[in-house]
């Protein structure tokens, strides 16, 4: 906790401050955090004012990943620090405060400033007011509030094209709000309150997820820029972990621990494998932004012949942000889907279509995910480029990618390995879970295999992992058995095209692939997709025509009421006195 407030400091202090005071400090405290999360006896045992460096099991996790993200960027920002700094507090009060000074620091970043005093301050402030006095009737509406500050945090909307044109490009500054989000949510519903919420709020969180989650992938389709889309992406994530919460609290409140463990397994390997991968997608679109100017992706393009070691690792860190095996998002999506088979319900058909929802739900959010990295992909690194800057981008060299490859291979090892990063996260998940004195055996975490909370069986990413090696090794073996060459030597964007004309040095603009195409030809591809939506736009509009009619009328007749307020009184006495007499008789 010490150093968490020296990087702040520093962070807020950027002119007297040393540029590698960040990542030694960031370095310090991920070694400080690994140690606390290995050695849980010795971390506990701590008295006195040593007991002020203690950061508690649950929160261990959340500030691993913190140090790991200050570490890989060296960001002096004081989002991240602040960040560390709130998650690693274990009190209500203190976590509710820091989340609450985080929000304007969020909102300074964004292209279009937004006033705090809005409906997240005012989340914030009951969740803390709801938290500090007994909890007893106070937990039926405690989820309101803390469902609106942890998704302020993380930068979801109900909007779908909130985040379009006027959101700001991902950041290591959203990854952490990110980070701090998903905290605070679990804090607030599953730790600080000794009783469990209702099992009614854990329905209600994956109904609200779900919506959150499309949203964002809703925004990361109609992006124009490769750092908006990846923003939408980490959005669509978003909302699949306030599913995963709402799955933890259902498990604690139907007194079913190794459900709400496996919910809480999802979680860490979606705060930690994906998490990872997008802050290696973050440091290599900044490259990539460096190198080949605008990330507009009607404007870049050609980034596979040009640079082709930033455009492979971004390839690899998209595909670990999407639910392709053998990538984190797979194993979260594995264990997502089989925590919503191992849920309670009743016989028959009827029992079994919100299943089936939530089934459809996550499914629909895993297919538009991998759309949009896609289209990010077919805009950014296919085709050919389309401006001279992006025509002489060149890779870097090799030291500044070796930041970003060093953060795919730790999400590749969370995930082929799960053991070892569900084994430092052990305490919390029991804690989760309200396991307490002896944990079950199915509740030990395994080396190698991911297993099914219903157990259903069991999911090794490794050998998905060696069978797609072996794949992709024969494809190669046989590629070099044709030994086919080109006919003619071209440049490499052109992909064998004819040279261009003078007038048209990057060729003819209709012909390249762009960011249109996908998303253009999904209308035409799900049947009444356009009506549909045109009839969505004609009803919010006369939705919106009616409310100003009903305002225009309440505020007449209240106008109308305060001018004749001393004779409706009168009106009332004698009505009164008249249905009195009227009695009595």
């Amino acid at each position: 906790m010490l150093v968490l407030s020296v990087l702040l400091l520093d962070g807020l202090m950027p002119r007297f401050a040393a540029p590698q005071v960040a990542r030694a400090g960031w370095g310090l405290a991920l070694a400080l955090a690994l140690a606390m999360a290995c050695l849980p006896a010795a971390a506990g045992s701590l008295a006195g004012p040593a007991a002020l460096l203690r950061v508690d099991a649950l929160s261990l996790p959340f500030v691993l990943i913190l140090s790991v993200a200050g570490l890989a960027s060296g960001a002096r920002t004081p989002v991240l620090a602040g960040a560390a700094l709130t998650v690693g507090t274990g009190n209500p009060v203190l976590f509710c405060i820091g989340a609450a000074a985080l929000l304007p620091l969020l909102r300074a970043r964004a292209v279009v400033p937004r006033a705090m005093v809005g409906w997240e301050s005012v989340g914030v402030a009951v969740a803390t007011a709801l938290l500090s006095g007994p909890r007893d009737w106070r937990l039926v509406v405690l989820p309101v509030p803390a469902l609106v500050a942890a998704a302020a945090l993380m930068g979801l909307s109900v909007r779908p094209l909130a985040g379009a044109r006027h959101g700001a490009p991902v950041g290591v500054a959203h990854l952490a709000g990110w980070v701090a989000g998903l905290c605070l949510a679990l804090r607030m519903l599953v730790d600080w309150p000794r009783v469990p919420v209702a099992a009614l709020w854990g329905g209600g969180l994956v109904v609200v997820g779900l919506v959150l989650a499309l949203a964002g992938c809703g925004r990361a389709l109609n992006a124009r820029d490769a750092g908006r889309v990846a923003a939408g992406m980490l959005g669509g994530w978003g909302g699949l972990a306030l599913l995963l919460v709402g799955l933890v609290v259902t498990g604690r409140a139907d007194d079913l621990p190794l459900l709400a463990l496996g919910a809480f397994r999802a979680l860490m390997l979606l705060a930690g494998g994906v998490g990872m991968a997008f802050l290696a997608a973050i440091l290599i679109l900044a490259e990539i932004a460096e190198a080949a100017g605008s990330l507009r992706l009607t404007r870049a393009g050609g980034l596979a012949a040009l640079m082709p070691k930033a455009s492979c690792l971004l390839v690899m860190a998209l595909a670990g942000a999407c639910a392709l095996p053998p990538s984190g998002g797979f194993a979260v999506t594995w264990l997502l889907v089989q925590s919503l088979l191992a849920l309670p319900r009743a016989e028959g058909l009827v029992g079994a279509m919100p299943l089936l929802a939530a089934l459809a739900g996550v499914g629909l959010v895993c297919g538009l995910l991998i759309l949009a990295a896609v289209r990010l992909l077919s805009g950014l690194v296919l085709g050919r480029p389309r401006t001279p800057r992006a025509a002489g981008a060149t890779d870097p060299v090799a030291g500044r990618l070796a930041v970003p490859a060093a953060c795919l291979g730790g999400s590749m090892v969370m995930v082929l390995v799960p053991g070892l990063w569900l084994w430092l996260t052990r305490g919390a998940g029991w804690d989760a879970a309200g396991l307490r004195g002896a944990i079950p055996l199915g509740a030990r975490p395994d080396w190698l295999a991911l297993a099914a909370p219903g157990g259903g069986g069991a999911v090794y990413p490794v050998g998905i992992a060696v069978l797609l090696a072996l794949a992709g090794g024969l494809v190669l073996a046989l590629s070099r058995l044709a030994g086919t060459v080109p006919s003619r030597p071209v440049a490499a964007w052109t992909e064998g095209a004819p040279p261009s004309p003078p007038w048209m040095p990057f060729g003819e603009p209709a012909a390249q692939v762009g960011p249109a195409q996908l998303t253009g030809a999904l209308g035409w591809s799900v049947a009444g997709a356009r009506p549909a939506r045109h009839g969505v736009r004609r009803v919010a509009r006369r939705t919106r025509v009616v409310a100003r009619r009903v305002l225009t009328g309440a505020e007449a007749g209240v106008g109308w009421v305060s001018r004749h307020a001393m004779g409706l009184v009168l009106l009332w006495l004698a009505v009164a006195a008249l249905v009195r007499m009227w009695g009595r008789s």
